[in-house]
């Protein structure tokens, strides 16, 4: 039996923002406005792979149906990516 990481492809994901904090002290970091009008320069576009599971499998397809019945998702979004056997 092998592990995998279930991942769903980013195609299937849109309108994802991330808050770059490159250049922000730890304390800054705390205290910080994500939401104020100041920071909006610091929110960028991304394509995230979220992750979705650890399952054990035969083989990577496998793995995506199980993710995906137990995340209530279509197995076709899904990807597989063999961390050991």
């Amino acid at each position: 039996m092998n592990t995998y990481v279930v991942c769903m492809d980013s195609v299937w994901v849109r309108n994802a923002e991330m808050f770059d904090i490159a250049g922000l002290a730890d304390e800054e970091l705390t205290g910080i406005d994500m939401c104020g009008t100041d920071n909006d320069r610091r929110w960028h576009d991304m394509e995230p792979v979220p992750f979705t599971a650890v399952m054990k499998a035969e083989v990577e397809e496998e793995a995506c149906k199980k993710a995906a019945a137990e995340m209530r998702y279509d197995s076709h979004s899904l990807f597989a990516i063999k961390v050991s056997e």
